[in-house]
């Protein structure tokens, strides 16, 4: 299992514009390693891919958007929000089960990202691909009509 902290000066952050990740990997209940990774940059966009390729199942933090905690959830990753002090504190109490954080702590913000223009992981419905678009009702009018 590989735990991912959002921090800041060894300190629990929040997920948004965090500079830094503290990476650490469990086997049979026991750290077997720990890097501090170096965030690739500050939009959503990059967090989610930096997630994706350092194969985190935990990300442990202290404010979490609500768009970043649903495309976390369907990275499959486990959200641990609201979690104040020390990051290898916080590793250590979720690596013995005790009870941290507050799952109700989300920022109800949007979150923007200059990366994602059409703003899909944001509101699905702006998309072509994945939700209804809106055609103005004047350009239906314009169409030819098909006998």
């Amino acid at each position: 299992m590989k735990i991912a902290i959002a921090c800041q000066d060894g300190m629990v952050a929040d997920a948004a514009g965090c500079p830094e990740y503290l990476l650490i990997t469990v086997e049979n209940g026991t750290p077997c390693a720990k890097e501090l990774a170096v965030a690739p940059g500050s939009s959503p966009t990059a967090m989610l891919t930096f997630m994706s390729m350092a194969q985190a199942d935990v990300f442990i933090c202290n404010a979490l958007g609500i768009a970043l905690r649903n495309a976390l959830e369907m990275l499959g990753i486990v959200l641990v929000p609201g979690v104040t002090g020390t990051a290898e504190e916080a590793a250590a109490k979720f690596i013995v089960g005790e009870k941290q954080g507050d799952p109700g702590i989300l920022e109800a913000c949007r979150e923007e990202d200059p990366n994602d223009p059409m703003a899909c992981m944001h509101d699905c419905s702006k998309c072509a691909g994945c939700g209804p678009v809106h055609v103005p009702e004047e350009a239906l009018r314009s169409l030819p009509k098909i006998d």
